[in-house]
């Protein structure tokens, strides 16, 4: 199983496969474009993508990790292991238990 970090990478490479618009606007990026920014053309290409994607998840109102791993992983069982890892380390970091985690947010 893969980290949700890697999920949510395969998820953004195949969201700009799917729309060739975003990533012809990223290849229109210079050179000049980077050095303005104080910035390498890969750094700065990659802060325009993860701003381009991170504003997709937003206007649908979805969970970045959760829509990627179920985006990403073709395999539901696995995708599902993944997703509740995924929450079982959020609600650790919030200083929850898992069963505490499942009930606030009605799992």
């Amino acid at each position: 199983m893969k980290t949700p970090e890697a999920y949510y990478a395969q998820a953004r490479e195949m969201f700009f496969t799917a729309h060739p618009d975003f990533q012809a606007a990223l290849d229109e990026l210079t050179e000049s474009d980077a050095r303005a920014a104080n910035l390498s053309l890969r750094q700065l290409r990659e802060w325009h993508a993860e701003r381009i994607y991170a504003a997709f998840l937003r206007q649908k109102n979805l969970d970045g990790m959760i829509f990627s791993i179920q985006l990403a992983e073709p395999d539901k069982a696995v995708a599902a292991e993944a997703i509740e890892t995924y929450l079982k380390s959020h609600a650790a970091s919030l200083g929850m238990s898992w069963e505490e985690f499942c009930i606030k947010n009605e799992l």
